[in-house]
């Protein structure tokens, strides 16, 4: 049965790779196990991602990873592989995930950390995936899981190039977005953290001096037929933010930590949080 660990699957194999690229699972995982590289798997029917993915530039980046390249039909157990829970984000269209494998010590080892499906977003500021958009993913933070690369992502892409990206993604500024997500989908409503008791702890934690911090947090829509995925619930809540200027003021102003995450609820609905230190 595949779940959210990776490392136990296999699969046949599939035509001969390009060169740089592999297309058997096993020995994929094998070796970024042993060479302790994330593992990047392009999902395809036409080769849509043929341009983005022969960029100077996004191929230096792919050169730190081990990269897999599958059909979206493939088959695993006599069940397509895309449609396994692991890999629901994808949505079973073609795209790209990343699954982390880089420090066994991340509560996200063995975890899908990017899930890019080629699917248009309700948000029509929202890029289509090109180059550029394969380089954010690839530049995003290492150590952060699905719900806070998304986020980051979503932020990122925005036209209006929000700077809060530009600071530093702190450890313990993803871990309080994260607490604080979660908690808002326990409790199925959206709320603040007590700034002033999170400001503390963060820097205790961080062994830095803060000023103080801000937050912000919204929640996706939620009750779209079949629902929303990670990613698109992200732009649905950055998009929340953009239409409110305190939100937005905190978001595309420049801050020295930043960390973002996002978590769903019971209901269907997703809860995000930002949290910033100047």
């Amino acid at each position: 049965m595949l779940t959210a660990s990776f490392l136990s699957l296999l699969i046949t194999a599939a035509p001969a790779p390009e060169q740089g690229w592999l297309n058997n699972y096993a020995k994929a995982t094998e070796r970024a196990a042993t060479e302790k590289k994330d593992l990047f798997i392009v999902f395809e029917e036409n080769r849509e991602l043929a341009d983005a993915l022969a960029d100077a530039q996004v191929a230096k980046q792919l050169k730190k990873l081990v990269c897999l390249r599958l059909p979206v039909s493939y088959q695993h157990d006599g069940k397509k592989l895309l449609d396994y829970p692991a890999l629901a984000d994808m949505g079973g269209k073609p795209g790209l995930a990343i699954v982390s494998m880089h420090d066994e010590k991340l509560p996200s080892h063995y975890q899908v950390i990017s899930a890019h499906p080629l699917v248009p977003s309700r948000y029509r500021w929202v890029p289509a995936y090109g180059a550029e958009q394969v380089r954010i993913i690839l530049d995003l933070p290492a150590r952060a899981t699905l719900g806070q690369r998304s986020m980051i992502y979503a932020v990122r892409v925005h036209p209006e190039e929000p700077r809060s990206v530009e600071g530093e993604c702190h450890p313990a500024f993803l871990a309080h977005a994260e607490s604080h997500s979660r908690r808002q989908a326990s409790m199925q409503r959206q709320h603040h953290a007590d700034l002033i008791a999170a400001s503390n702890r963060i820097s205790a934690e961080a062994g830095i001096g803060l000023g103080g911090a801000s937050e912000v947090v919204a929640e996706s829509w939620g009750r779209f037929v079949g629902g929303e995925n990670v990613l698109e619930a992200a732009f649905s809540c950055i998009d929340a933010w953009r239409h409110s200027s305190g939100h937005w003021s905190a978001v595309s102003g420049q801050q020295r930590y930043f960390g973002y995450d996002i978590a769903q609820g019971g209901n269907g609905t997703w809860y995000a949080t930002g949290i910033f230190a100047r």
